[in-house]
C-alpha cells in the first residue's frame, strides 16, 4: 500500500473511532431508564429488559427477593438493555427490580436516576408464585408436600361474587351475629397489614366463598396431612412459625418463640384472635387458623401456634371467634 494512503487510512480510522467513542458516551444523567418488562421462564431464569439509555456505558440492576434480600449487578462498557437472572439464584415468590444507567466508566459513574420498579414472579411446578384475591391483594405462595399454600393470611373483604362482608361490629353484635363478618385486630390498620383479617366461621362456611377461584379454606383432614408431613403436631408448629422475636427486633413473636425455624416456608405470624365475647387477645403470642370443617353445630376445627411451644395444636372453637385464614389451591 502507498505509504501516504496508509497514513490517510489510519487518520480516518482514528477520526472515526474518536467520533464513534464520543457518540457512545453521550448520555443524559438526568433521564432514568424506562420500558421495563420482565419474563420468568422455568429452567432458565428471569429475563429483565428495558429501553437502553442512548449513549450510556453501563447499567446497575437491583432485584429484591421475596425474603427482602437484594441482588445487585453492575455491568460497564457499553449500552445495555437486558439482563438474565439465572434460575439458580431465584426462589419462589414475587421479585421487584429496578435499573439505572451509567454515563461514565469511572467512579462515581455519573449514574441516572433509578427507574420505577417492575415485578416478576417465580413459581414451582404446579404452584404459581402468587395468587390474587377479588380485592386485588396479592399473596406469595409456598409448595409444601405437593400442596400449594398461601404464604400470608387472607385479607379479602368481599366474597368471590363481589358481596361485601360486614365489619366494624361492636362486641355485642359480634357475639350475637350468625352471618359472616370480619374484624381488624384492635381496629388498627397496621395489624391488618401485618396479620391480615380475622373472620368468624360463618364467613368460612358461606357458599359465596372467600378464597380466590381455584382455592379453598383447607379442611381439617388437609391440615392433618400437612402437619404429619412436617413431623406431626409436636414438631409442625416450629416448622410453621416465622422466626425471630419482638424483644430482639427480629420478628413479630413475643419471647421465647420455641422451636421456630419456618423450615416449611409457611411463615406463620402471631396475629391473635377476636374472641366470641368480642375482645381482641393474644397478638404476638398465638396464631389461629380456621379449617373448613365443622366439629358441631356451634364449633369448628382450627389450628393454633403459640410462642411457648413448637406444637401445632388441633382443637374445636366456637364459631363466633375471629381467626385468620389461609387458602389452599384446589
Amino acid at each position: 500500500m502507498n505509504p501516504s494512503k496508509h497514513v490517510l487510512l489510519i487518520a480516518m480510522l482514528v477520526l472515526f473511532s474518536s467520533r464513534f467513542g464520543a457518540m457512545a458516551q453521550v448520555c443524559d444523567p438526568g433521564v432514568a431508564p424506562t420500558g421495563l418488562i420482565s419474563t420468568y421462564a422455568p429452567g432458565s431464569g428471569a429475563l429483565l429488559q428495558w429501553d437502553a439509555v442512548s449513549g450510556s456505558v453501563g447499567v446497575q440492576v437491583k432485584a429484591t427477593s421475596p425474603a427482602g434480600t437484594t441482588l445487585t449487578r453492575r455491568i460497564l462498557g457499553f449500552e445495555r438493555d437486558q439482563f438474565l437472572i439465572p434460575e439458580a439464584l431465584l426462589s419462589p415468590g414475587v421479585y421487584s427490580w429496578q435499573v439505572q444507567a451509567a454515563c461514565s466508566t469511572t467512579p462515581p459513574y455519573s449514574v441516572t436516576p433509578i427507574s420505577t420498579p417492575n415485578t416478576f414472579v417465580v413459581g414451582v411446578a404446579g404452584c404459581p408464585a402468587s395468587v390474587t384475591d377479588i380485592d386485588g391483594n396479592l399473596y406469595p405462595t409456598v409448595e409444601i408436600n405437593g400442596q400449594c399454600w398461601m404464604q400470608q393470611n387472607l385479607a379479602v373483604k368481599r366474597y368471590r361474587n363481589g358481596d361485601a362482608l360486614p365489619t366494624g361490629l361492636s362486641n355485642s353484635a359480634w357475639t350475637s351475629t350468625s352471618i359472616g363478618a370480619y374484624a381488624v385486630y384492635n381496629d388498627d390498620g397496621s395489624n391488618e397489614a401485618l396479620f391480615g383479617l380475622l373472620y368468624n366461621w360463618f364467613a368460612v362456611e358461606d357458599s359465596r366463598g372467600l378464597c380466590p377461584v381455584g382455592w379453598h379454606v383447607p379442611t381439617d383432614s388437609e391440615y392433618v396431612e400437612f402437619t404429619l408431613f412436617l413431623g406431626g403436631s409436636s414438631a409442625a408448629g416450629g416448622a410453621m412459625k416465622s422466626v425471630g422475636t419482638l424483644l430482639l427486633g427480629t420478628g413479630l413473636w413475643e419471647e421465647p418463640n420455641v422451636g421456630a425455624t419456618n423450615s416449611s416456608g409457611f411463615s406463620g405470624e402471631p396475629g391473635g384472635f377476636r374472641s366470641f365475647f368480642g375482645d381482641y387477645v393474644e397478638k404476638g403470642v398465638e396464631a389461629y387458623w380456621w379449617t373448613g370443617t365443622p366439629s358441631s353445630a356451634s364449633a369448628a376445627w382450627n389450628r393454633r401456634l403459640i410462642t411457648y411451644t413448637g406444637n401445632a395444636s388441633r382443637f374445636m372453637a366456637n364459631k363466633q371467634n375471629g381467626f385468620s385464614l389461609r387458602c389452599l389451591q384446589d
